[in-house]
């Protein structure tokens, strides 16, 4: 479905870091961005007015520090204080396909995700999954995202149309209420010593603790399965746009799992795990290695962070002799996003096709700089991080290959 596109007028940036042709985009999941008097998922959770201007103030300055040119928010609840913020900061053109949703009065719940860029977004669209590609994967016809995905067709400065692809996929949550019940025992074929058979079986009923495990454990793994649709049917999705319009992707968001764990594999799939008879089905067995690498190389999406360790490790390669072991280190010692408790995982991620990938021959840029902004995680000062956000910030810097 399109919509309008929201350009805002254009306001210079605070200081101008615009001295090469670096193009720096970054992931923000903004944690409960609502404007007061709005209340998130109950009516307790409102920000007070000074709270709520701290965390203005924390993204504002964030944005003035950084200096992205392109910016994915996550858990929006109010764009308008969103989009006045980002246009102070020279993003004068904004993006949002959907609303959160009333609950009653003034709660809402079902926050949407935004973008804002430097430059013009010339098409918006919100990403809908294809209802055969559903009914195939054997869900139910009313599957929908939890979060409307959002595409944003970008004019890059050297670079011309490019999709980006703001997500924010379901949570681990488990979100699985099941109703009381009464289960029937079924007679025990090997009867535990002194077990009296012809005793009348009596219903039994979950303990609470019981019934709670069984929610967890079921609805942790419905929440896997629909994270996992999610990223197949998008990544459907994206394919379909990049055979016909040939623009770069850049996929960005929280994805509430890592990308090595197996839900979200559909995403990174890459041609090498592809069986030689599926190719062959596919008509595809007369292509040399090199020439069917080529062909899937141009839909593989690559983690941004691993472009950047495959982009700029080479120099330590030669000076220590193993690019191998310097990719291991850092993959081990990636910045974690998002913290439970003192466990950290990586949830939040930009994605790149082909054309930013600096071992692709046609590549257009390549991966310079990589952070995980995380200072207010790790090294939190209360006066100035107490209502920041929960996750850290990933930005990525694209340099043009000459």
């Amino acid at each position: 479905m399109a919509h309008n596109i929201d350009e805002l007028e254009s306001i210079t940036a605070p200081i101008d870091h615009k001295c090469t042709a670096n193009i720096k985009i970054a992931s923000i999941n903004l944690f409960n961005f609502i404007e007061p008097p709005l209340a998130y998922y109950d009516f307790e959770n409102i920000y007070s007015h000074g709270q709520w201007q701290k965390k203005c103030q924390w993204l504002s300055e964030f944005l003035t520090h950084r200096q992205p040119d392109i910016v994915g928010f996550q858990e929006v609840f109010s764009p308008e204080p969103l989009k006045r913020i980002a246009s102070e900061q020279g993003l004068g053109y904004f993006a949002v396909v959907d609303e959160p949703t009333l609950i009653s009065d003034y709660i809402y719940r079902s926050p949407v995700v935004a973008l804002a860029s430097r430059y013009p977004i010339v098409e918006i669209s919100s990403v809908e999954p294809d209802a055969r590609l559903v009914a195939a994967m054997g869900l139910s016809s009313e599957f929908a995202f939890s979060r409307k995905v959002l595409r944003a067709t970008i004019e890059v400065p050297h670079i011309g149309k490019c999709d980006f692809y703001v997500v924010h996929f379901k949570s681990k949550r488990a979100g699985l209420a099941l109703e009381p019940k009464l289960i029937e025992p079924k007679p025990l074929e090997n009867q535990p010593l002194g077990f009296d058979n012809s005793a009348p079986a009596a219903s039994i009923k979950l303990h609470s603790e019981t019934q709670l495990i069984t929610e967890q454990a079921l609805g942790r793994w419905a929440s896997t399965m629909q994270r996992g649709a999610e990223a197949a049917l998008l990544f459907n999705g994206i394919l379909v746009r990049r055979q016909a319009s040939k623009y770069p992707v850049i996929v960005m968001g929280d994805f509430n799992d890592s990308l090595t764990m197996g839900a979200l594999d559909a995403l990174i799939i890459q041609g090498e795990s592809i069986h030689s008879n599926d190719i062959k089905a596919a008509g595809l067995g007369h292509l040399s290695d090199a020439a069917l690498a080529a062909v899937f190389a141009q839909y593989q999406l690559k983690d941004a962070y691993e472009l950047f360790i495959e982009a700029n490790l080479f120099i330590n390669a030669n000076q220590q002799g193993s690019l191998t072991g310097n990719t291991a280190y850092h993959r081990e010692h990636r910045a974690a996003t998002h913290y439970y408790g003192p466990k950290g995982s990586v949830l939040d991620y930009i994605l790149l096709s082909s054309e930013f990938d600096a071992s692709h021959g046609r590549s257009l840029a390549q991966v310079v700089d990589y952070q995980t902004c995380d200072r207010h995680l790790v090294r939190p000062e209360y006066e100035r991080d107490a209502y920041s956000t929960d996750h850290a910030p990933v930005i990525v810097e694209l340099a043009l290959r000459s």
